[in-house]
């Protein structure tokens, strides 16, 4: 059997003139002493491209070969052939219909249970025929998404409430069960973000139309738009979860988990009544909390960071605007604080992430207040205090306090840079000789998105060369390692792999300020914040244009993206 396909895949190779028969015996040598078999080798030594090896595949075994690329059209008749779930579990896309002959696409051809399967579901005729399973994967995500499916459901949901409309059946009569349409909508529209790697879900009601749009990467993408009658069904759907009221229209805040993929997923609720429906935004639990090695921090900085954490009191603040990973940060820091044995206490309005042991975590609520909440909590012998925000004068007030009588305190504060972090507090009526006696580091911090594989050289504008400063000789720098240029950006159209964005997942840029004895004395001096600024730099704090350039000449962001991210002066 062995001999008999090696001499198809011979036969095939000599018939295209892709190898000569003494190309391939040498090839079928070659493989065998580094115990791969003749197709993975020659794919391997780059001598074959993918749609040669599948071509050969196939015809080995005596299967007809489909190539699905990114630029195949197949109607919508024809997908809606095969629902969802079935195309996703089987991983099966339908190509065309002949009267009642069904061309599928599948990994096996010969697979006569998912034949029957297929015509069970369909009532076609399969005819079967082979895509790699690489093909199959990104086919089906494309022809199958969550969005589609989403518009598919809520289009449905729309009909129901139209069909009771006509029927005059009152509202309560309508099932908003597990199995009904409302649901099935909202499921898909949430699912859709997960599977994205969103962090936010906005549902916003519109005129004409439910707006459904996702936050990735820190950018709103839009989804297919909602029929506008689902608005008010889909907010009660998700304030039932959240155990919110249904009975008015008023701002509320909820949270609810869902089920996804055998994990709980935190679900945060914010309902705010606008002009034409509440609009719901949904925001996206980040699961497990991170090593602090995986933050991202240069090794300098990291080192800096911890050496701050290890101190016997003092504050480390994250600072940023919202969005900008400084819970993420913090809650990085407390897991390496958790290795140290320490007792660890936090106030959080609402706890934004469930760590099952090592910190007492209470949520500022109706039940606990700040203030009682605090005081309790320094009675508590902790030695690790985490606020979740110094928004407010008491907080910030109670904050240094802790900070000054023995606490080590972890918080976060809006302000543009580290520097600023001191004049924020500042403007909160903090004396100077305070803060000179509690700041230990501040580290501000940003996320712009990375670029993904599919990123191009791309020269810098006019605009970034001035707002960088770049000279002609930074224009020039190549990589030694390929000889290119240091500076990319995105595709133009993307890929597959960044759904034709340009950019896949987000990095940090940091600017870590610390506090050694001489800045402490400007802190007490109440010198202006330019001089603080100055005298950070010199004591070796890369600023977020620092570190950004950093990361662009790395290959790993753009210019433009590490742009949109922080002021220049």
């Amino acid at each position: 059997m062995v001999a008999l396909t090696a001499s198809r895949l011979e036969a095939y190779f000599v018939r295209e003139k892709i190898l000569t028969a003494e190309e391939f015996a040498s090839a079928e040598l070659n493989a065998a002493a580094q115990g791969q078999n003749v197709l993975t080798f020659l794919r391997n030594q780059g001598r074959v491209s993918h749609q040669e090896t599948c071509r050969a595949f196939a015809f080995m075994h005596g299967w007809t070969y489909e190539e699905i690329d990114d630029r195949r059209t197949i109607s919508d008749d024809v997908i809606s052939l095969i629902e969802f779930h079935t195309a996703r579990k089987l991983n099966v896309v339908p190509l065309s219909l002949d009267g009642d002959d069904l061309t599928v696409a599948c990994i096996n051809p010969f697979d006569n249970n998912l034949i029957k399967q297929l015509q069970s579901k369909t009532g076609k005729n399969i005819v079967p025929v082979y895509s790699s399973n690489n093909e199959l994967t990104r086919a089906v995500g494309r022809f199958y998404s969550t969005s589609i499916e989403a518009k598919q459901a809520g289009e449905q949901a729309a009909k129901d409430l139209n069909d009771q409309a006509r029927s005059y059946r009152p509202a309560a009569v309508v099932d908003v069960g597990d199995e009904s349409n409302f649901v099935n909508t909202l499921d898909a529209i949430i699912e859709g973000a997960l599977e994205s790697g969103a962090s936010d879900i906005h549902l916003e009601p519109a005129a004409t139309h439910l707006s459904v749009r996702y936050s990735i990467d820190g950018k709103l993408h839009k989804e297919p738009f909602q029929p506008k009658e689902l608005a008010p069904r889909l907010a009660g759907l998700i304030k039932t979860r959240a155990r919110l009221s249904s009975s008015e229209l008023t701002n509320q805040d909820g949270s609810f988990s869902y089920r996804y993929n055998g994990k709980d997923i935190d679900i945060r609720v914010a309902v705010l009544p606008a002009v034409w429906g509440e609009s719901v935004t949904l925001r996206i639990g980040g699961g497990e909390i991170r090593e602090l090695s995986e933050i991202g921090f240069g090794a300098d900085t990291g080192q800096a960071w911890r050496r701050s954490l290890a101190q016997p009191n003092g504050i480390c603040l994250a600072v940023g605007p919202m969005g900008s990973g400084k819970t993420t940060l913090h809650y990085a820091s407390l897991g390496w604080l958790m290795d140290t044995g320490k007792k660890i206490v936090s106030l959080e309005d609402p706890v934004e992430m469930r760590i099952p042991e090592g910190i007492t975590q209470v949520p500022v609520n109706q039940n606990v207040t700040w203030e009682g909440g605090m005081a309790t909590t320094l009675r508590s012998a902790a030695e690790v205090l985490f606020i979740g925000e110094i928004n407010r004068e008491a907080i910030a007030h109670t904050a240094i306090a802790a900070a000054n009588t023995g606490h080590m305190v972890l918080s976060t504060l809006h302000t543009n840079d580290a520097p600023g972090a001191v004049l924020r507090l500042r403007e909160m009526g903090l004396r100077p000789s305070v803060l000179g006696d509690t700041m230990r580091a501040v580290c501000a911090q940003r996320l712009p998105r990375v670029l993904c594989k599919c990123k191009v050289v791309t020269r810098p504008s006019r605009d970034l060369v001035m707002d960088f400063k770049l000279t002609h000789e930074d224009l020039d720098e190549v990589d030694p390692a390929t000889g290119k240029s240091v500076w990319y950006g995105p595709s133009e159209h993307g890929c597959i792999e960044c759904n034709g964005l340009g950019y896949k997942g987000r990095l940090p840029i940091h600017e870590l300020m610390t506090f050694p004895r001489h800045i402490r004395d400007l802190i007490t001096e109440d010198v202006p914040n330019s001089v603080l600024a100055e005298a950070a730099r010199a004591n070796g704090m890369l600023t977020l244009k620092d570190d950004g350039l950093l990361k662009v000449r790395a290959g790993l962001t753009s210019l433009a993206e590490v742009r949109s991210h922080i002021l220049i002066d």
